[in-house]
C-alpha cells in the first residue's frame, strides 16, 4: 500500500511520531470533515509534521485514509482471525468486547465510515471502505461456519440469516442515529458498551422471551 518516495532526514524515532502523530489527525479531520474535503497539506498541519511524510509514509491521502481506517478495525480483524481457528472455540463475548473497546477509543469510526458507503461520492475511499469491510464479512462468514460445524447454533434458526442476526446485534447500537443512542440509552463509552456486551452474550445464549411450554400454559389458566 505505501510507496516511499525519497527518505526524510529525522531519526527512526522521529519518524515513529510523525506517522502516529498523521494517523492521530487523519482520523480527526477526515471524520469531521470527509475525505473529499480534507488537504494532505491541512492533516499534516494538525499532525505538526511536513506534508511529505504523507507521501513517505503512505504513498497518498487514499493510502492515509485506509491506513487509518485498517488500523482502526485491527483488533477486531485479530480477533476474528483467532476465532476462525480450528483449534479455538469462537467467542462471541470477546468478539463484542473487543469491537466495543476500539469503539470506545475511536468514537469517530462511524462518522468517518458512514458518509463513505452510504453518499459514494469518491469512488476511490468507497473502495477502501468496502474491500476492508468485506475483508471482515468474510471472516465473519468463516465465524459463523465454525459454531455450525461444533454444532453450537439453534438448529431451528434460519442459517442464512444468522449473520445479519448477530451483526445487526453487535454493530446497530453503534451506527444509530444520536436521538434513537440517547433514547436507547446507548454511550459510546467503555463501560457502557461492555455491559452492552454481557447482555448481548446473555441474549444470545438464553434467547430474549421466556415462554411457558404448551401443557403448563393450559394449566396455569385452569387454576
Amino acid at each position: 500500500m505505501t510507496t516511499r518516495i525519497g527518505r526524510p532526514k529525522q531519526s527512526n524515532k522521529h519518524q515513529d511520531s510523525a506517522r502516529g502523530h498523521l494517523i492521530t489527525a487523519a482520523k480527526r479531520c477526515f471524520s469531521e470533515q470527509g475525505f473529499d474535503k480534507v488537504s494532505t497539506r491541512k492533516i499534516a498541519l494538525s499532525a505538526g509534521v511536513d506534508a511529505a511524510m504523507i507521501r513517505y509514509y503512505f504513498g497518498s491521502k487514499a493510502g492515509l485514509f485506509e491506513a487509518v481506517i485498517e488500523e482502526t478495525l485491527a483488533p477486531v480483524i485479530e480477533q476474528f482471525q483467532v476465532d476462525i481457528d480450528p483449534n479455538t472455540t469462537p467467542d462471541p463475548l470477546r468478539l463484542m468486547q473487543t469491537y466495543y473497546r476500539m469503539i470506545a477509543n475511536n468514537p469517530m469510526l462511524p462518522k468517518l465510515i458512514l458518509p463513505v458507503i452510504s453518499q459514494q461520492d469518491n469512488p476511490q475511499a468507497f473502495g477502501i471502505v468496502t474491500g476492508i469491510i468485506d475483508n471482515i464479512l468474510k471472516r465473519s462468514e468463516k465465524w459463523i461456519e465454525a459454531f455450525e460445524q461444533q454444532k453450537h447454533i439453534n438448529p431451528n434458526l434460519n442459517p442464512a440469516w444468522l449473520r445479519l442476526s448477530f451483526v445487526s446485534l453487535m454493530i446497530f447500537p453503534i451506527l444509530a442515529p444520536k436521538y434513537l443512542q440517547q433514547q436507547l440509552g446507548v454511550e459510546l463509552k467503555e463501560d457502557c458498551l461492555l455491559s452492552l456486551a454481557d447482555h448481548n452474550q446473555t441474549l444470545l445464549e438464553q434467547g430474549l422471551f421466556a415462554f411457558q411450554s404448551a401443557s403448563n400454559k393450559k394449566k396455569g389458566e385452569h387454576e
